[in-house]
Order: structure tokens, then C-alpha cells, then sequence
């Protein structure tokens, strides 16, 4: 449902944009447009990309085509239709290929499919359009660790740091660097410096306590778990975590409390059926 009121606002304002621009086209185009956008408000979708069509045919040479080309593709993201979305944002783009919101919007959507090489390739278009936009360099900085290219990443970090020093997914990201280049001591220093900073952040004693398991300091990570789960007391991964850590520990008491805590957070049963005869 976010996805939708996102999408919707998406349209939104590029109709803003529609409105703003060259006026003198014949009122049709834009009478389209204003359609359209009613359709896509009231999620007839098939509809809404028929008066965008419509407008297309009208002024077929008209540069806000690049944003009506927009429009129809998130539209088709929200139908799911993700291939037909990408074509359509390759004729916006065709259009205005500089364009930023259009580049991103083609970017997030290779990025959940899946296809990184091509969401790297339109994010480093915005950054060469827009050295300082923070999105897309926070996001390029995650491709490069998710393509294992350690140096890039720190490089995408480090240059968002010196535009906003106190960014915590930046910092955050620069500590699960460390983790993911096998350093793991320097990630361990730049999680308890973002823990001093961020004392209520249960993601952030989780992460440590992952990195002193795999150290084999489980005692250490069983505290940080503690930690962790007092702050988000229903967070099932995190209860699942320290209780394979106390069964490792042959503390099969707390393991078993841990994994039938679980199950009452959603964890199905026979998922856990094994462990829990290890806890006898």
C-alpha cells in the first residue's frame, strides 16, 4: 500500500511539472494529462495509461513526453508489470536522458529486481549529473559492497561523509565494510563508536553481536543480543539469533525459552521442530 501512495505522489508531481511547462501546446495534451493522473488517483490504471497514450499521440515531438513516459511506467510498476515499466522508462529517458527523478526511479527499479550492474549504471548517471545527491551515492555505495568492490563502496562512503558527517546509514554501512573485507576489528571500533552515538538502536548491538559470534566471543555477543532484544523485545530474528548461540553454548534452557518465544512471534513450529529436541 506504500508503494502505491508513493507512486501516486510520483505522478502528482510530475504533473506539476506538466502544468508549469511550455503552455502553449494545444489544451488536449494536457487535458490528457489531467485524466490520466484522475484515473491513476482513483487506481484505474488501465485507463490512466490510455489518456497518457492519448496525450503521447497528440504532441508526439513534445518534451514533457519524457515525463508522460514516466508517468505510464509507474503506473506499470504498481500493476507489476516491471519489463514493460523499464521499457517505458527507456523512451522517457530516450527523451531526457539526464533527467535525475526519472534516472532513480529507473535505478529502484532494477535494484528490486535484482539486475545491480544496470542500477549501478543509473546511479552513477546521477552522480555525474549531481555530484552531491546523497541517495544515490548511499545507494551506488551498496552495490559496490553487495559486487564486493570494497574500494569503491568506501570511496561513495567516505564522499557522502564529507557532505553530511553524522549520516547513519553511511556510518552504518562503513562498519558492515569493514565486516564484509574480513576487518573485522575496525568494524567492531566503528559499531561502538555508533552505539555511544546511537545507544537506542537495536540493529546496531545486533550487528555487533554477529561479528563477536563469528570472533567466538559469544559471551560478548549474547550480551549484545540481551541488549538488542530489551530495545525491540518482539524482533523474532534477533530471538532466533541468541538462541542458537545459547544451544551452541549448551545452554539449552535459555535456547529452548528463546525458540518457543519465537514461535509465539510467527516462527512456524515445525521449522523449529529439531532444535527444539536438541533443547531436551
Amino acid at each position: 500500500m506504500k508503494k502505491k501512495t508513493n507512486t501516486v505522489q510520483h505522478i502528482s508531481t510530475f504533473l506539476v511539472l506538466f502544468m508549469m511547462a511550455l503552455p502553449s501546446v494545444a489544451q488536449s495534451y494536457e487535458s490528457y494529462i489531467e485524466q490520466g493522473l484522475a484515473a491513476a488517483q482513483e487506481q484505474r490504471y488501465d485507463e490512466a495509461i490510455e489518456q497518457f497514450r492519448q496525450a503521447l499521440k497528440t504532441a508526439p515531438d513534445d518534451i514533457r513526453n519524457a515525463l508522460t513516459y514516466a508517468n505510464i511506467a509507474h503506473i506499470q510498476e504498481l500493476k507489476g508489470e516491471q519489463m514493460k515499466a523499464l521499457d517505458s522508462y527507456d523512451m522517457a529517458l530516450g527523451i531526457a536522458p539526464l533527467n535525475v527523478p526519472i534516472l532513480k526511479s529507473q535505478a529502484d527499479l532494477y535494484l528490486t529486481l535484482g539486475n545491480l550492474s544496470k542500477a549501478l549504471l543509473n546511479y552513477s548517471k546521477i552522480i555525474d549529473v549531481a555530484p552531491n545527491n546523497i541517495d544515490a551515492l548511499l545507494t551506488r555505495a551498496y552495490i559496490y559492497q553487495q559486487q564486493r568492490n570494497f574500494q569503491n563502496a568506501k570511496t561513495d562512503y567516505e564522499r557522502l561523509l564529507t557532505l553530511q558527517p553524522d549520516n547513519y546509514a553511511a556510518l552504518l554501512g562503513v562498519a558492515i565494510l569493514f565486516q564484509n573485507a574480513n576487518k573485522p576489528q575496525e568494524a567492531l571500533s566503528r559499531l561502538t563508536l555508533l552505539i555511544d552515538q546511537y545507544p537506542d538502536k537495536a540493529e546496531l548491538y545486533s550487528i555487533r553481536a554477529e561479528i563477536e559470534a563469528e570472533a567466538h566471543q559469544s559471551e560478548l555477543a549474547i550480551m549484545d543480543l540481551d541488549k538488542a532484544i530489551d530495545l525491540e523485545p518482539e524482533n523474532k530474528n534477533m530471538i532466533l539469533t541468541r538462541a542458537y548461540l545459547h544451544l551452541k553454548e549448551g545452554r539449552k534452557h535459555q535456547a529452548k525459552q528463546d525458540f518457543l518465544r519465537a514461535i509465539q512471534l510467527g516462527v512456524p513450529q515445525g521449522q523449529l521442530k529439531e532444535e527444539l529436541k536438541q533443547c531436551k
